[in-house]
């Protein structure tokens, strides 16, 4: 007898996980600025009631320092994860949390300087812009090209350099385990999102006020299509 209620038991445990998967569904959604064009670089956050936490990244997420800037440029990564910063210049660089948003009017959620010696095996780029061309011979220091931090609260952060002061970067840190950052065509996907009601939450490093959520449900199935236009026009970013 025990032996048949155990068996039952686990049969209704996978039955449950089968059904709770079934309902999951998956969500697009497109984001435009204020004048209707495509918005890029736009974090999207979904959140349900009783939401679950997420679970940090399975591996360290990297961010590459690469032709004097930070590769991607703007980083989404669940709360727990941790970020790898690999230099892949010919030079020193330098990683340091900064405050996001315009004019820094948003503190970073965490606090970090590190100090990456120059690649090795790094080429400089003849792409380089007229005013880094006096910057300084390719190091030949035996440090490390690649430093780690753990990321244990949810928000924005700002990456700059101390050394090159015109690279800059976003991470952003979620507390929602579903999560994305738009396209060049202003698009962003999400899959295993729960069937029902949620809302959406958008982010943007240039903006200077919260942007207003947007209602979605979402139905298992077919993907659930959803609009979102930001409050502003972002400033264009230097490629």
């Amino acid at each position: 007898m025990k032996t048949h209620l155990t068996t039952s038991f686990a049969a209704l445990v996978l039955a449950a996980s089968a059904s709770s998967a079934s309902v999951a569904g998956t969500l697009d959604i497109t984001v435009t600025d204020r004048d209707g064009q495509p918005a890029a670089d736009v974090v999207v956050l979904l959140q349900v009631p009783n939401q679950p936490s997420p679970k940090p990244a399975a591996a360290p997420v990297v961010i590459a320092q690469e032709n004097l800037r930070f590769v991607p440029f703007l980083t989404v990564v669940p709360v727990g994860s941790t970020l790898r910063f690999v230099n892949q210049d010919g030079y020193d660089h330098h990683v340091r949390s900064m405050p996001s948003g315009p004019l820094g009017s948003m503190p970073a959620v965490e606090y970090f300087e590190l100090r990456l010696d120059a690649a090795k095996t790094a080429q400089r780029s003849s792409s380089y812009d007229d005013e880094y061309k006096t910057a300084a011979a390719p190091s030949k220091k035996s440090g490390t090209t690649t430093a780690e931090v753990k990321l244990n609260h949810a928000g924005p952060i700002g990456l700059g350099c101390h050394i090159h002061g015109s690279m800059r970067g976003q991470v952003y840190v979620s507390a929602t385990p579903w999560f994305a950052k738009t396209d060049a065509k202003g698009i962003a996907h999400l899959e295993g999102v729960p069937e029902g009601a949620a809302e959406v939450t958008l982010w943007h490093p240039d903006q200077l006020q919260e942007q207003s959520p947007v209602k979605v449900q979402v139905d298992a199935g077919p993907s659930t299509k959803a609009a979102g236009q930001l409050n502003f026009t972002p400033r264009r970013r230097r490629v």
